[in-house]
Order: structure tokens, then C-alpha cells, then sequence
């Protein structure tokens, strides 16, 4: 289970990297970090992602980062659908787009 969350995480990374068109030189100018930090993050073995770097991971793509204490049965059901729209996050913007257009 441990493993799925890190791997879990650096596939969302660049997921949402790829499909917000950033490459990784622009992620981590975004994060204020350098681009072989975003590489590591996107290396679903590489599993040391910091909340704070996570945090700054989220702002830069206009989303939200959730860290919860959850019972595994929970995980193991939040994380089966690995396809690519599962993981991608919407933007704040992308949202508020959504929503005013319901109106």
C-alpha cells in the first residue's frame, strides 16, 4: 500500500504537469526548485515527497492537496482507477469556469 501511494502521487505529478502543457524546467520555476527535483518527484520509486513540496506541487497546478489518515480498505478503493482523467486534478480556474457556465 505504501508503494501505491508514492507511486500514486508521481504519476499525478506528471499528469498534470503534461496535461496543463508545463514541462519539468517550468513546473519546478513555478515550485522554486530545480527541474531534476521535479524528475525525482515524477519517479514513482523515488517516494520522499515532502508535504510542503506536495503543497507548492498543488498551488503551482491550481489545485488542492489532501493529506488524510484513512483506513487502507479506503486507499485501496481511492486508488484503483489509474487512468489518466482518475488522476488529473482540475484547476481552481478550470473549475470556476465549470461552475459559472451551470449557472
Amino acid at each position: 500500500m505504501e508503494a501505491t501511494v508514492e507511486q500514486d502521487i508521481a504519476w499525478q505529478i506528471k499528469i498534470n504537469r503534461v496535461r496543463r502543457g508545463m514541462d519539468q524546467k517550468t513546473l519546478a520555476k513555478a515550485v522554486g526548485t530545480r527541474q531534476s527535483a521535479i524528475s525525482r518527484l515524477e519517479d514513482p520509486e523515488y517516494g520522499r515527497a515532502s508535504i510542503p513540496t506536495l503543497v507548492k506541487v498543488a498551488h503551482a497546478f491550481g489545485c488542492a492537496l489532501q493529506v488524510r489518515l484513512i483506513p487502507y480498505s479506503e486507499l485501496a478503493r481511492a486508488t484503483q482507477d489509474t487512468r489518466e482523467d482518475a488522476l488529473y486534478a482540475a484547476s481552481f480556474e478550470q473549475e470556476r469556469h465549470w461552475l459559472e457556465g451551470g449557472r
